[in-house]
């Protein structure tokens, strides 16, 4: 009695575990590029410009890319504030995850992309601040040139379609990653 469930257990685990160990080889043969992107560059905030920095997460699947964004952009300028100094500072907050497309060549990539993300505006007068948190829809574009395996410069376009404030952006970058 007791040796058939051992038999029935046996078997049942090796059915679980055969699947899953062929599953992870597979995953190690494979070679999914990723890499990060730094970078800064000019920005409009609704009609207003400003500068922004931001960094770029992605990880690239046969030919598509997930890509995970955080952006900065922040109108605050010390010859503006000293010109007028009742002028709204304000800073923006852009946390998106995308996804699209993706084209190659041996040194060069371009993708699109869009997604789901999340603004953070604070407006900063002399007496007060006030923030907002608005949901977005974060959208991509990406060119860059990787002369080596391990590094590469580019350039990075976004915008965010949000409840806040339009946000339009490049980011000249440089990128650092495995491919």
């Amino acid at each position: 009695m007791k040796l058939s469930r051992y038999l029935k257990w046996l078997a049942g685990f090796l059915i679980l575990v055969s699947p899953v160990s062929y599953l992870k080889s597979q995953l190690e043969h494979q070679n999914y590029p990723w890499w990060v992107c730094l970078g800064a560059g000019p920005s409009l905030v609704g009609s207003t410009f400003s500068m922004n920095a931001g960094m770029v997460y992605c990880y690239q699947f046969e030919h598509s890319l997930i890509s995970a964004r955080m952006i900065g952009v922040t109108n605050k300028n010390p010859t503006v504030q000293k010109i007028d100094p009742t002028s709204v500072n304000y800073k923006f907050s852009d946390y998106g995850v995308l996804y699209g497309p993706l084209w190659q060549s041996e040194q060069t990539y371009a993708s699109i992309g869009a997604g789901i993300g999340l603004v953070r505006a604070a407006y900063e007068t002399p007496a007060s601040i006030v923030t907002h948190t608005s949901v977005s829809l974060p959208l991509e574009a990406q060119w860059f040139w990787r002369p080596t395996r391990f590094a590469g410069i580019g350039l990075y376009t976004y915008t965010s379609l949000n409840f806040e404030k339009r946000l339009f952006g490049a980011l000249l970058c440089v990128q650092l990653g495995m491919w």
